[in-house]
């Protein structure tokens, strides 16, 4: 009878141990990926040339812990356009945000939006037009030098799906919120379409550039390794 116990009590002792590394590597996990560094890969071309489809990168979350974003910062932020819980919701249950449950796998479920990544181009307070693809600045032209704009055309406000590329405002930046571009200005989903990021919203900066490959495959060993600026 004792020895049944005793293989009873070590069972329970070595469930509960590897229960509690499982749950402590966990926390650790989270830890590190919510407040210090992240990986991510670039699935589109909005940020392009500067950040290339296929480039993965680490992005510094402590950063803006201690600062605000500056105009020019490339920012990574929770994409505003993604749902806040998963979907369909009622095949979920909420245990505590971002984890859920699945009804339809019975196993647990990660849910946040996602990453994305855009360039700080309106403060807060800032006045912001945008006049035949031209970014004005408080009614100053603002060129950055890291724009490229590869569609010939120029589209009116509210003209089909290119409602507001290309003509724009003027519109005031709220307070603690910014107005956000792809580099890309003609192929990017940005403030133009979905409003201002809010600070809250921002995660942190992409710091460096670890590896690249192209959509063919291609290694690009000359991005590999490279600090972002």
């Amino acid at each position: 009878m004792r020895n049944k116990q005793k293989v009873i009590g070590f069972k329970k002792s070595f469930i509960q141990d590897w229960v509690d590394a499982i749950l402590w590597a966990f926390v650790v996990a989270m830890i590190i990926r919510n407040y210090t560094f992240q990986n991510f890969k670039i699935p589109s071309s909005s940020m392009e040339q500067t950040l290339l489809v296929g480039d993965y990168l680490v992005a510094n979350k402590m950063k803006y812990f201690f600062t605000d974003p500056e105009r020019g910062d490339i920012v990574t932020f929770r994409n505003p356009d993604d749902p806040i819980e998963p979907k369909p919701r009622d095949r979920f249950v909420k245990l505590v945000a971002p984890l859920y449950w699945s009804k339809d796998t019975n196993f647990f479920v990660w849910h946040e939006k996602k990453n994305v990544v855009k360039r700080v181009i309106g403060m807060p307070g800032d006045k912001i037009e945008i006049i035949n693809k031209q970014v004005y600045i408080n009614d100053e032209p603002f060129v950055g030098g890291y724009e490229q704009f590869l569609d010939r055309n120029t589209y009116p406000t509210n003209h089909f799906n290119y409602r507001s590329r290309d003509n724009l405002g003027p519109i005031i930046v709220p307070e603690n919120s910014y107005f956000v571009l792809g580099d890309n200005r003609d192929h990017s989903l940005d403030s133009r379409f979905w409003g201002f990021l809010e600070r809250k919203d921002i995660t942190g900066t992409p710091a460096l550039i670890f590896f690249s490959r192209s959509e063919s495959g291609e290694i690009r060993l000359k991005r590999s390794f490279t600090k972002i600026k």
